[in-house]
């Protein structure tokens, strides 16, 4: 099971910006203008302030979004469970959003906007612009399969793994052995360390037939092993060509010395 992380970069945070601030000219054209249409005067950056203030505010709540969507993707099998959750989500949303809406605007002016009041008049007007922004965040998020196809497309000749600059593929040449830290997976390459969230297991059947299990911690390149020399308790002690030791386990006792014979 593939787990996630929230990535948001600057491009996103830019776009987002820049779309909460163009419907927030947007609106406030669109209020002028209905002012206007009845006779009144616009006071037009009091308007602008308040619909940055309204949209900014709805943005906070994009990355919060883009992880429901992403923990409850409205596919065809699962649409059923995960379209409720989605929709009733929407209310706390909104909620908080007007709450932050009320809050800014009490500061520049102390005692005009009330929660009650404004939930009152907007909740269902609010809980749907929530609802749009899902609809929005659900076809620009790439899901589990389509994520699942780009990594077996990015991984036929190596492994992706997630560094401080963004997502490096690491050719299977490159790695030397591979051993187990936890929950993660340590590769070490030709040209550093790198840490996975996968397996053992699985990490053996992608790497292939280049590569050797010799202890239920550790898998190593076949072309990179020195010497094999008998160790205690039927194990052995595997020398690699980087100068690394490494102690295999018995119950792989068998595979090592048939790779022994083939060579």
């Amino acid at each position: 099971m593939h787990s996630f992380r929230l990535e948001i970069h600057p491009a996103l945070v830019a776009l987002i910006g820049f779309t909460a601030t163009a419907l927030a000219l947007l609106t406030t054209a669109q209020e002028g203008i209905a002012l206007l249409y009845v006779g009144q005067a616009v006071p037009w950056l009091g308007l602008f302030k308040a619909r940055l203030v309204d949209w900014y505010a709805c943005a906070l709540f994009v990355p919060l979004l883009i992880v429901l969507v992403r923990r409850y993707p409205i596919d065809r099998p699962r649409w059923p469970h995960h379209l409720p959750i989605l929709l009733l989500a929407a209310v706390p949303v909104a909620i908080a959003k007007e709450a932050i809406f009320v809050a800014v605007g009490n500061v520049f002016r102390p005692g005009l906007f009330d929660l009650a009041t404004i939930l009152s008049e907007d909740l269902s007007y609010e809980v749907m612009a929530v609802w749009a922004m899902t609809a929005v965040c659900h076809l620009l998020v790439p899901h589990q399969k389509v994520i699942r196809k780009r990594e077996q497309a990015g991984e036929a000749n190596g492994i992706l793994v997630p560094t401080r600059h963004g997502v490096k593929r690491i050719a299977l040449e490159e790695i030397e052995y591979v051993d187990a830290q936890g929950n993660y997976a340590r590769l070490m390459t030709t040209g550093g360390r790198y840490l996975v969230r996968e397996t053992m297991a699985r990490l053996e059947a992608r790497l292939g037939v280049e590569f050797l299990r010799v202890h239920r911690s550790v898998i190593v390149r076949r072309d990179r092993i020195e010497r094999v020399e008998a160790a205690a308790n039927g194990g052995f002690h595997i020398l690699l060509a980087s100068g690394t030791r490494l102690r295999s386990g018995r119950s792989y006792r068998a595979a090592i010395l048939a790779m022994k014979v083939r060579s």
